[in-house]
């Protein structure tokens, strides 16, 4: 099983996001779009996925995301970003990833299944 993330951010996360968030880390980790453009993967130079990171879905009215969440984010519109990573290692990796990810957005990551 998968570490489950989620990004709320005040803004859509882009390809551009993605690779600053990977160069902050490692400036040697790679992207790759997966599901015909559903997602984007980042990965080690060996090809290993360390996060993946699905398509940025728009909600106009936060009260939907803060009742999935259990959090008051206190705005109006928000942005959800899913992302998954991997147990062990690389899913450390993955994590410290999404962490950079958010941090770029000025979003705020929520770990989903901490304890896998």
């Amino acid at each position: 099983m998968s570490r489950e993330l989620v990004i709320v951010s005040p803004r859509p996360i882009d390809l551009a996001d993605h690779l600053m968030a990977a160069v902050e880390i490692d400036p040697n980790l790679g992207l790759r779009s997966v599901w015909s453009g559903g997602g984007t993967q980042v990965c080690s130079a060996d090809g290993t996925a360390l996060v993946t990171v699905l398509t940025t879905k728009g909600f106009d009215v936060a009260d939907d995301v803060e009742r999935l969440l259990g959090v008051s984010l206190g705005a109006e519109q928000v942005f959800w970003t899913e992302l998954y990573a991997p147990r062990g290692a690389e899913g450390e990796l993955g994590e410290r990833i999404a962490r950079a990810l958010a941090g770029v957005v000025e979003g705020e990551l929520f770990v989903r299944g901490a304890d896998c």
